[in-house]
């Protein structure tokens, strides 16, 4: 099942929700920082206000259908992706210990070299 076919299915409320979040972070995607981001964030915000009291059934539809084309039409080509999730930037870079491995950490206190035991 493609994830438009999922996306048609969904509640109005919820598929208008999703599409502004994705909106709100392909946005991101295309902005160099966060400054540059609040301003179309906040035009976004108002363009889904403006339709907000929409109540003609087809209409709706629409405007939907519109806006997840447009959704689609603009998706970043390298999304941003968070480090710590699998596919960012730093993940795994550190990875943790083995469990059976054990870590030493008093080695010095010990090395009989180093207490003199070796005389």
């Amino acid at each position: 099942m493609a994830y438009h076919e999922v996306v048609t299915t969904l509640p109005h409320k919820l598929r208008v929700m999703r599409m502004y979040r994705y909106g709100l972070r392909e946005l991101l995607n295309w902005s160099q920082n966060r400054q540059h981001w609040y301003p179309r964030a906040h035009a976004l915000r108002a363009e889904f206000e403006s339709n907000k009291g929409l109540n003609d059934r087809e209409q709706i539809r629409k405007v939907v259908e519109h806006g997840e084309d447009l959704l689609s039409r603009f998706k970043h080509w390298e999304p941003l992706i968070r480090p710590e999730i699998p596919g960012g930037t730093a993940y795994s870079i550190n990875p943790s210990h083995p469990k059976h491995l054990k870590v030493l950490l008093n080695w010095d206190q010990m090395d009989p070299l180093k207490r003199g035991d070796w005389m």
